[in-house]
């Protein structure tokens, strides 16, 4: 979409400025994504320094209603004008053209972004509205709890509120709930309206009833080269188990592990098993492993899904977290595989109609989870290289992304040059960026 702008105040407009090293603003509700720990001093043709206290993304409204991010933007409290770093966007992918008293911007794509004529005083000025206080964005004073958001996998604020102020899960604030809602939140969760289940709760203990159902196939390929994942959720404590798969013929054989870990963690048995009328869960060979483990196996009626409802809707609400946490730090689709365990991982942590100031993780462990540990998905992350392992001038530290959290409590890592999983504990966090894919 082409935007052509009008010569407004300076205070609004921005100026493209081929001599300036970085974006800046003084704008500080304009900001998104702010690292107030990155403080520093810009230097200006006279000498001059003024302040840097942090820097930030800035998220433009378009015309039409679109938006667009303008990235690493300096906050300088003392800027009496915006400025857009021609060299800073060309560095970013952007191609710049000037001629006939006019500068266009183009895209990676070849797609004119933004277009301004030479002003009386022979500068070039842009003016766009940016968007005040959206889900990334906050005053110093809130930070901390977009950020617990962002880590819970853009959980609902009521929810998250209940985990601090009930005590249900330890090391979190009390989150307090915004007005607004972030455009990532509802491009990643918006659903139709829920179908009622027609069976009411049965179970009075844990593994007396187990729902299961298989998700797929994706279109791409996850990291692993994996299509599919199948679902275990326990009824009374709503607990979820998620297993990545390559073919759904490998159904049979992670039932059997599911149930053998299970029974061995909790020293129960399992009683009844439901599932929908898929061919992976009534093959002959699983039917008699069913009949033998003594486990009731409950087929819901063809074609009617919904009929299979708990196990459908945490399907369907593991999907949508995970779409949110790939869509933040925009991660190409084959990170599915570890968007779901992610949200699997937390889903584990968070309140529930079901249950009563409690999470699925306490009814099965009967203690109370901690989650401090917990960081955005897809974050960008330091490893600590050892000095066995490099040679005297190679870099200490090595760039890149966290997926998973680990059984162990360490984090896994990928590694996008050399296409490789790696586990670690000692690693430096940086939830507010990201890997350039470009």
């Amino acid at each position: 979409m082409v935007t052509n702008f009008a010569e407004e105040t300076h205070t609004k407009s921005w100026f493209l400025d081929a001599r300036c090293s970085n974006h800046m603003t003084g704008h500080k509700e304009w900001l998104v994504n702010f690292d107030s720990s990155k403080k520093s001093k810009v230097k200006f043709a006279d000498d001059s320094t003024l302040r840097v206290e942090g820097v930030s993304d800035v998220v433009i409204v378009r015309q039409n209603g679109s938006k667009d991010i303008i990235s690493n933007v300096l906050f300088v409290p003392e800027m009496k004008c915006n400025l857009l770093s021609t060299g800073q966007l060309i560095q970013k992918g952007f191609t710049a053209v000037m001629g006939n008293d006019q500068i266009e911007v183009f895209d990676a794509d070849k797609r004119l972004i933004l277009k301004s004529k030479l002003a009386k005083n022979r500068t070039f000025q842009v003016n766009f509205t940016a968007a005040e206080v959206q889900c990334m964005s906050t005053t110093e004073t809130k930070d901390e709890d977009w950020l617990w958001h962002s880590r819970y996998g853009h959980l609902n604020f009521k929810s998250l509120h209940q985990l601090g102020s009930k005590c249900m899960v330890s090391r979190i604030p009390i989150i307090a709930v915004p007005r607004k809602i972030w455009e990532v939140c509802v491009a990643g969760k918006q659903t139709r309206n829920s179908f009622q289940s027609q069976l009411s709760t049965r179970s009075k203990d844990v593994l007396e009833v187990v729902h299961s159902d298989v998700c797929g196939p994706f279109k791409s390929l996850s990291l692993a080269g994996n299509r599919y994942f199948i679902t275990f959720v326990d009824e009374f404590s709503r607990m979820i188990w998620l297993y990545v798969i390559k073919l759904k013929g490998e159904v049979f054989e992670i039932f059997q592990i599911f149930k053998a870990s299970v029974e061995r963690e909790s020293g129960k048995r399992m009683k009844i098993l439901r599932t929908n009328d898929e061919g992976e869960f009534t093959s002959n060979d699983f039917e008699n492993y069913c009949q033998k483990n003594g486990i009731q196996h409950e087929v819901t009626a063809p074609y009617i899904p919904q009929h299979n409802g708990l196990a459908e809707r945490r399907n369907r609400i593991i999907l949508n977290m995970a779409r949110s946490l790939i869509k933040e730090k925009d991660l190409p689709q084959r990170f599915w595989g570890e968007a779901v365990a992610t949200s699997v991982y937390i889903l584990n942590r968070c309140p529930t109609r079901r249950l009563e100031g409690k999470v699925p993780l306490e009814i099965w462990t009967g203690e109370k989870p901690v989650v401090g540990h917990l960081k955005v998905f897809g974050s960008l992350v330091f490893i600590h290289v050892p000095d066995r392992k490099r040679t005297k001038l190679q870099d200490k530290s090595k760039a890149m992304i966290f997926v998973v959290y680990h059984p162990t409590g360490a984090y896994k890592l990928y590694d996008p040059i050399n296409e490789k999983m790696l586990l670690s504990r000692d690693v430096l966090v940086l939830e507010h960026e990201s890997w350039d894919w470009k």
